[in-house]
């Protein structure tokens, strides 16, 4: 009897974990929508940072007594780490707004401005094939969105706004924090975490009820907790350091070409929760643009894989 090669372990491997990893984020993502009538965002950032920034600190320092681990450019940390924020600020500001699979749908626009940013700013060109996949992708994006129809929501641009912070922020850590060790790049992130929501905690006191009201999740008054949001905050701590261990760990043993593509079984597992959870059916429109992104991302996989 054969025995699978250690290749074959590692693709394995590294597909089971980008699975698991979008399956926890999606659910994650499912639970701060459901919870964010009770549990402003500000206050849930506030939170999570306080547990997450002495613990990843007590990491490095463990880690840097059998490890040099410096600092290349505090300059480009503290800007990957503001791009993100303002991806995830993006992001969740929609989700009591729209239902998940429209979010997901539009979050997952991500490669298509990467690719594009990456033409402008870091100069590797298009292949046509890519720009087929741009063309297909924003097809979709139009498709779920339909801008100037009675359905269409303003707020479905918020992931779509998020999408190209997250794609800026993927190019700055590709151009200038490649040499960073990923726990100092998870450090600062969660330090800029922890000073937004102390900002936006205080911006919380200063605004006027009507001004909240616009912007419930972003702007109201913070929640005294029960057992149950508490119980929620602790375990999305824990899953956002299982999500970012998990994937930056199937990407390492694993083509990064095939761990994207099975990185957009996120699409499938936020409908899921949404339907689930919060009672959510995509209609026609929401389904169709998703196919369209998905072909697009697998595209633009294709064809940057093709130029290397």
């Amino acid at each position: 009897m054969s025995r699978k090669s250690s290749s074959d372990d590692s693709v394995f491997n590294g597909v089971s974990l980008i699975i698991a990893a979008v399956f926890v984020l999606s659910l994650a993502d499912a639970a701060v929508k459901y919870f964010s009538s009770a549990l402003p965002l500000w206050q849930l950032f506030l939170i999570v940072s306080c547990l997450s920034v002495p613990a990843l600190a007590a990491w490095i320092g463990s880690r840097s007594k059998t490890a040099r681990i410096g600092i290349a450019s505090v300059r480009w940390i503290m800007i990957r780490s503001v791009l993100l924020l303002l991806m995830w600020v993006s992001y969740y500001s929609a989700l009591p707004l729209i239902p998940l699979s429209v979010a997901a749908v539009a979050i997952y626009t991500t490669p298509i401005f990467i690719a594009l940013i990456s033409t402008r700013y870091a100069g590797e060109p298009l292949s046509p094939l890519g720009w087929a996949a741009v063309a297909i992708g924003f097809s979709g994006v139009a498709l779920v969105l339909r801008p100037g129809a009675e359905a269409f929501s303003p707020a479905a641009l918020l992931p779509v706004i998020g999408a190209v912070f997250y794609a800026l922020a993927m190019v700055v850590t590709r151009r200038h924090c490649r040499d960073e060790h990923p726990l100092v790049l998870a450090f600062g992130l969660n330090i800029g975490f922890l000073v937004a929501a102390m900002i936006g905690g205080i911006a919380s006191l200063m605004v006027s009820e009507v001004t909240a009201a616009r912007a419930q999740f972003l702007l109201s008054p913070w929640q005294s907790l029960g057992w149950q949001q508490l119980f929620f905050i602790v375990g999305y701590a824990c899953a956002l350091i299982f999500i970012n261990t998990a994937t930056a760990r199937a990407y390492q043993i694993a083509p990064s070409a095939l761990v994207g593509t099975f990185d957009y079984a996120y699409l499938a597992f936020a409908c899921l929760w949404g339907y689930l959870l919060l009672g959510e059916v995509p209609d026609m429109f929401t389904w169709a643009g998703m196919l369209l992104i998905l072909i697009a991302g697998l595209l633009v996989i294709r064809a940057q894989n093709g130029q290397r």
